[in-house]
């Protein structure tokens, strides 16, 4: 395990704000090896989100790339969380990101996934606004789409609680794919349904939003957090809630806290496991 992996999972322990600063000092170190400062730094700007210190996050994504871009090493097969850092920066501190993503780029060798991938949000900033282009955004408060050629669309004529547990799992899914927002507060709410997978909690608290139902919004966030898992081993929190501004609105004091002391991912598995 490299230096950066264990702060991060001291981090996933539920140390996030405690551990920050380790992050930082190993991410901007211009002595440390290039592979444990970037995990370290992407690590930093997950945290430094939940802190809304989005222009920190920026700062910290340009100065790894201008350092590591140029010598083609790991950094850049990246993006998440590199390219976010810069609409972030943009749409919560005033920051434009379409130089910085252009110029970031011009360090990142052709051909590298992070090139390709700043080259292109700075394309999309002309046509789409920064919120459709960050992770997890959904058509909240839109209207219904057509079951027409939804995958699990069958399932949606049956009795809910009456399916197996993989059959609700699809059946979920093809309620947020219609945005039916309308059953799927009916069966959170009458039959105390939810679904197992973390960005439908996510979709279910920007519907809450956007109806104005704070608490309804909280209880979903809350819910996200037991079933979020690292996708990359210097995962230390999603950030979805906090960069999504729909999201924002049902970010509570409650749940800000909840996501940066409370044990999440393999953390809280294992502590669960050790506790049974």
């Amino acid at each position: 395990m490299t230096s950066a992996e264990r702060l991060t999972s001291r981090a996933r322990h539920g140390g996030h704000r405690e551990v920050l600063p380790e992050l930082l000092a190993l991410a901007t170190d211009p002595a440390a090896r290039p592979d444990p400062a970037w995990e370290a730094g992407a690590a930093a700007v997950q945290i430094l989100c939940w802190e809304d210190r989005f222009a920190e996050a920026g700062e910290l994504a340009e100065l790894l790339i201008e350092r590591q871009g140029p010598d083609g090493g790991d950094l850049c097969d990246q993006d998440v969380p590199f390219d976010e850092a810069f609409l972030v920066a943009q749409l919560y501190a005033g920051v434009p990101a379409q130089p910085r993503l252009r110029a970031a780029a011009a360090r990142v060798p052709e051909g590298r996934i992070l090139r390709d991938r700043l080259l292109w949000l700075a394309e999309q900033l002309d046509l789409r606004p920064v919120e459709w282009l960050l992770p997890c955004h959904y058509d909240w408060g839109g209207p219904l789409v057509p079951r027409e050629g939804v995958i699990g669309e069958w399932l949606l004529g049956r009795e809910f609680a009456a399916l197996a547990p993989r059959e609700k799992r699809v059946a979920w899914e093809a309620v947020a794919r219609t945005n039916d927002f309308a059953r799927a507060r009916g069966l959170v709410e009458s039959l105390g349904e939810l679904p197992e997978q973390y960005y439908l909690c996510l979709w279910l608290a920007g519907w809450y939003a956007v109806e104005g139902d704070v608490e309804g919004g909280e209880r979903m966030l809350l819910a996200a957090h037991e079933r979020w898992w690292p996708y990359m081993r210097w995962d230390a929190i999603p950030t979805s809630e906090v960069v999504q501004p729909t999201l924002r609105r049902v970010v509570t004091d409650r749940v800000r806290e909840h996501f940066l002391t409370r044990p999440i991912g393999p953390e809280a598995a294992a502590l669960a496991t050790r506790t049974e």
